[in-house]
């Protein structure tokens, strides 16, 4: 009996690993896919204003828009679900378009869906992905501290994701915004400084020992910093 419970764990601990892993990268793997017939499109259809190549990928623009429309999006999403909801009924709109320009062999209305198509995706891909891998990086720990590690009350978990995150924040103060993302540097610089004071918080009292109103308050405080920060790119 004690081997087959040792044997289930030992067969059980990699299925727990991928879904740890699925719950806190921010992808949604029907997208990634698609990105294969969305550069054939961008890159090949429309520049040469080819409709009859474009008109040959219906087919997958259809089967990767049911795809896309039917995933799960990952935990550390969860907060996007409302964009990501509103994002994907316009690319569903999009393909409509797509698919009735191909219908009425309307090559100048093909060239114009391919167009909205693409730009639609682009949408799509924003929405989940972060702005700069450091918030990425930093919001790995925060997602397991927050909805996993403090829910539970783990305290010793809690006090290793504290420590985890005096790294991440550094690299994060380090971390370098776009040309175009310059304008907002100053907003950038704001939210960060203090969710730096709020990780720093949050070490002080995880510290001082095992206090759990103190621990709350500490992390819901860190995440509503983390939070701010989210907004300068909205």
């Amino acid at each position: 009996m004690k081997k087959v419970i040792f044997m289930i764990l030992v067969f059980s601990l990699p299925l727990l690993a991928q879904e740890k892993d699925h719950e806190v990268k921010s992808e949604v793997k029907a997208l990634t896919e698609f990105h294969d017939v969305i550069y054939q499109i961008w890159h090949t259809g429309w520049p040469e204003k080819n409709v009859k190549f474009l008109g040959s990928l219906t087919g997958d623009v259809e089967k990767g828009y049911v795809e896309i429309k039917n995933a799960e999006l990952p935990g550390i999403l969860r907060d996007k679900k409302s964009k990501w909801d509103e994002g994907v009924k316009k690319f569903g709109e999009c393909v409509d378009d797509y698919k009735n320009a191909v219908a009425q062999n309307d090559s100048v209305g093909l060239l114009n869906a391919a167009e909205k198509l693409h730009s639609q995706y682009e949408m799509l891909v924003r929405v989940i992905r972060p702005v700069l891998k450091e918030v990425d990086a930093f919001h790995q720990i925060l997602y397991m501290l927050y909805h996993y590690y403090l829910p539970n009350y783990d305290f010793q978990k809690i006090k290793v994701s504290a420590t985890e995150m005096i790294s991440k924040i550094d690299a994060l103060n380090k971390a370098q915004l776009s040309a175009k993302m310059k304008s907002r540097q100053e907003n950038f610089d704001k939210a960060r400084m203090e969710l730096e004071i709020a990780v720093k918080k949050l070490n002080d009292v995880v510290e001082q020992g095992d206090n759990k109103k103190q621990v709350e308050n500490a992390v819901i405080y860190l995440h509503t910093k983390y939070e701010d920060l989210e907004k300068v790119f909205d």
